[in-house]
C-alpha cells in the first residue's frame, strides 16, 4: 500500500509517527487517543472550509467577486468566518438556555452573549470595509434608479427635439413656435406674428407663414442657419 502524506509532505502513517520523539513516551492508548484527536481536527478543519465555500457561493450570487483584490478577499473570508462563528454561538447559546437560566450557566451565557456582540461588531466593520452593508446597497440602488430615470428623461428630451419643427422669425431669429405633425405630407399651413421687443421696446411684428411640407424639406425649420445641427 502506498504511503500517505499530508499537504506539507509529512507522512500520515501512524507506525512511522509512533517513532517520533514527542510520541515515544506515550502508551499505546495515549498514542491512539492523540491520533484520533488529530484526525478529528483535520475533519473539523475540512468541514470549516466547506462551510466557508458555501457562504462564499452565496455571496457570489449577490455580488460580483470576480474583480476583488487580494486584500478584499481576505476581508471577505474573515467576514464569512465571523458569520459562521456567530451561527455556532447562537446554536450553543440556545442549547445552554434550553434548560433554563440558573446560577450554574449564568456566567457562561453572559460570556457567550458578549462574544456574540463582539462578533456582530466585527461583521459590521467587515461589511463597511467591503461596502456591502444594507445602507450601501440601498444607496447604490437608489443611485442606479435615479440615473436610469435621468437617462429616460434625456432620451425623451432628445426624441422630442428630434421630432419637433422650429419656426424662426427671419428678422430677429426668435423661436416663434415648435410643432409636430401627424401628417406632414398634408402641407398644413401656419401663420405666426413675432412680438419680440427690441431695446427700445418696439415689437418686431414680422409675420411668418410656413407649411409642414416646407419645414420637413428643410429638416425641421424655416431657418436652418440659426438652429443647432443637433436639433435637425
Amino acid at each position: 500500500m502506498a504511503e500517505k502524506f499530508d499537504q506539507r509532505g509529512k507522512s500520515k502513517n501512524p507506525n512511522k509517527l509512533r517513532n517520533l520523539s514527542q510520541y515515544k513516551g506515550m502508551t499505546d492508548e495515549e498514542f491512539s487517543l492523540r491520533m484520533s484527536e488529530k484526525e478529528q481536527a483535520v475533519g473539523t478543519s475540512k468541514r470549516l472550509e466547506e462551510r466557508i465555500d458555501e457562504k462564499l457561493a452565496k455571496f457570489s450570487d449577490d455580488y460580483d467577486l470576480s474583480d476583488m483584490k487580494i486584500n478584499d478577499r481576505e476581508i471577505l473570508r474573515a467576514l464569512i468566518q465571523a458569520i459562521i462563528s456567530l451561527e455556532d454561538y447562537e446554536q450553543y447559546l440556545f442549547q445552554t438556555r434550553e434548560g433554563g437560566i440558573n446560577p450554574d450557566n449564568l456566567l457562561v451565557i453572559d460570556k457567550i452573549q458578549k462574544t456574540m456582540s463582539d462578533l456582530r461588531k466585527d461583521i459590521s466593520n467587515f461589511q463597511n470595509d467591503l461596502n456591502i452593508t444594507r445602507k450601501h446597497r440601498k444607496s447604490d440602488q437608489e443611485t442606479s434608479v435615479v440615473a436610469y430615470i435621468d437617462s429616460l428623461k434625456e432620451k425623451a428630451r432628445k426624441f422630442y427635439q428630434s421630432k419637433m419643427n422650429y419656426v424662426i422669425c427671419p428678422k430677429c431669429n426668435t423661436v416663434l413656435g415648435t410643432t409636430w405633425f401627424l401628417y406632414p405630407e398634408g402641407n398644413n399651413q401656419m401663420s405666426f406674428t413675432c412680438l419680440q421687443k427690441d431695446a427700445n421696446g418696439n415689437a418686431c411684428n414680422t409675420k411668418v407663414k410656413v407649411s409642414s411640407k416646407e419645414l420637413i424639406e428643410n429638416r425641421g425649420t424655416n431657418k436652418k442657419d440659426v438652429v443647432p445641427d443637433s436639433l435637425l
